[in-house]
């Protein structure tokens, strides 16, 4: 089948199109209408958070002219904090009516994780008590597969791998930093950087003990580029709001096992601040795991405005965080090793980029 034939799109071409590899599943490239030309070794990835269902949604235009190869939704896909699932459903319900969301499910898969709003309390983490039943309603929009493991454990957490027309493989691995995730600790009193201290009892988790160890496992696997998704941010270690550094044990746990898996340089995706910025932890690092760690947080699809301009961040190699609305971008060269990371405005236009030599030392 060439790129160039019609096809029969269903709510979700990701899952329609997958082949099922084990316990895994694969998409194979070229086999959506409208794509751009490229190089039979570049994946182009859109991601973007933060979709208030109750407003207009006019940035899904300028997604669908990038004509991705995939989307990743990066949490509070809707703004569903409530106890009823009727009411989160419905919620979903308005998602998938909007003509842009539906014309974006025309052009490419869509990848998924949660976050508050749509997992369906405020930062909320384990004690959430419908959490079995958001995980239901997560499920049944996205279309998860019946036989995908995600769907057969606690968690909403998987992996997928992204397969070039060239032959070359992205492992794309979401992460649940909702389901399993220990309590927050607040400040004494709240600042202009956020209302949450640091976690320091080592046994607050994030991802689990079920997640942990299955993330040892798929990052055994082979391929040419590893990106992980993540609704909260990781690399950023100076605001207060909810990241990885609430429970830096947890942080430091990641970084320790990319070093003892010796991937390389691995990109994260976030969501959650209602801003966009782009980072990287540099090998000098007290942190570092030996090799680069890059970072892109596109927040939000709709809502925008959050943290306070210029905020510090260490990592950031933006030259300040993006306050308006934005999505994401990834385009992934794995023949030439080279990564452009983007974020891009409600029309459309570049406000950020950050370009990366897989094979540069540092």
């Amino acid at each position: 089948m060439s790129a160039q034939e019609t096809l029969p799109f269903p709510s979700n071409p990701g899952h329609s199109r997958r082949r099922l590899l084990g316990a895994v599943s694969m998409v194979i490239l070229g086999l959506y209408t409208g794509g751009t030309v490229r190089g039979a070794d570049v994946i182009r990835i859109a991601m973007g958070s933060c979709a208030d269902e109750k407003k207009k949604h006019p940035i899904w235009e300028a997604v669908v002219a990038t004509q991705p190869d995939a989307f990743v939704f990066l949490g509070d896909n809707v703004y569903a904090d409530t106890e009823d699932m009727e009411e989160m459903r419905r919620s979903y319900e308005m998602l998938g009516e909007k003509p842009g969301y539906q014309a974006l499910l025309k052009t490419c898969p869509v990848y998924a994780i949660w976050d508050d709003h749509d997992y369906g309390v405020n930062d909320g983490g384990a004690e959430y008590p419908m959490r079995e039943g958001a995980e239901a309603e997560f499920h049944r929009f996205f279309q998860t597969p019946g036989d995908a493991d995600s769907r057969s454990r606690p968690g909403i957490y998987d992996v997928d791998y992204i397969k070039s027309a060239g032959g070359k493989v992205l492992q794309l691995i979401r992460l649940d930093t909702r389901y399993f995730r220990g309590p927050l600790v607040k400040l004494p009193e709240r600042t202009k950087l956020g209302p949450y201290d640091r976690n320091r009892d080592e046994s607050a988790t994030i991802l689990g003990a079920a997640q942990w160890a299955w993330l040892e496992e798929v990052l055994d696997e082979p391929a040419d580029a590893r990106v992980i998704a993540t609704s909260i941010q990781f690399l950023p270690q100076e605001h207060r709001w909810e990241l990885w550094e609430n429970f830096p044990h947890e942080r430091q746990r990641m970084l320790n096992l990319l070093k003892r898996k010796a991937t390389g340089p691995v990109f994260f995706m976030s969501g959650d601040r209602h801003m966009g910025e782009i980072m990287k932890l540099k090998v000098d690092d007290p942190a570092s795991p030996g090799f680069p760690v890059y970072e892109i947080t596109s927040s939000g699809l709709t809502n925008a405005g959050g943290g306070t301009a210029g905020e510090p961040n260490r990592h950031r190699v933006s030259p300040t965080n993006f306050q308006s609305r934005n999505f994401g971008l990834m385009t992934i060269d794995l023949d030439s090793r080279n990564v452009l990371l983007e974020l891009r405005d409600v029309e459309g236009q570049v406000v950020d980029s950050y370009q990366v030599d897989l094979d540069a030392a540092e």
